[in-house]
């Protein structure tokens, strides 16, 4: 029983060191998992493709100035905002004023064309606030 336990592992040391290791380990009953070489990997073709759809950046905003009649003073004020360029020519329509906090008074305009709104606020200390 010795015996079969040291030709067992003679033949393991065999298997794995022998410079001719597919036929020792033939003789020697190893398995085949251990003789064989390693696989040959081939790298796989590179997928042919298109080429990619160029990026269609939009239009940089634009700046676009109007004026407003300032509803706490009733004057006159020119009023600038960025907007879609597809607005660039376009008169804003008035869509509502309201009260806002601190006495501030909201209003807010629409681009019809590119559906795009912008709020005006004016303070009572006479500063005007742009939000697009």
């Amino acid at each position: 029983m010795n015996f079969a336990r040291t030709l067992a592992a003679f033949a393991v040391a065999v298997c794995i060191s022998s410079a001719s290791t597919a036929s020792a380990c033939g003789l020697l009953g190893c398995g085949s998992d251990c003789c064989d070489a390693a696989p040959v990997c081939c790298e796989a073709p590179a997928p042919v493709c298109c080429e990619p759809a160029p990026v269609c950046c939009p239009p940089a905003p634009v700046k676009v100035s109007w004026c407003v009649k300032n509803p706490l003073t009733c004057c006159p004020v020119e009023v600038s905002a960025c907007v879609p360029a597809c607005c660039e020519n376009v008169i804003p329509e008035l869509v509502c004023c309201k009260k806002g906090f601190l006495g501030r008074k909201v209003m807010t305009f629409s681009f019809p064309c590119c559906d795009t709104c912008v709020d005006v606020v004016f303070t009572p200390l006479g500063r005007v606030i742009v939000r697009d």
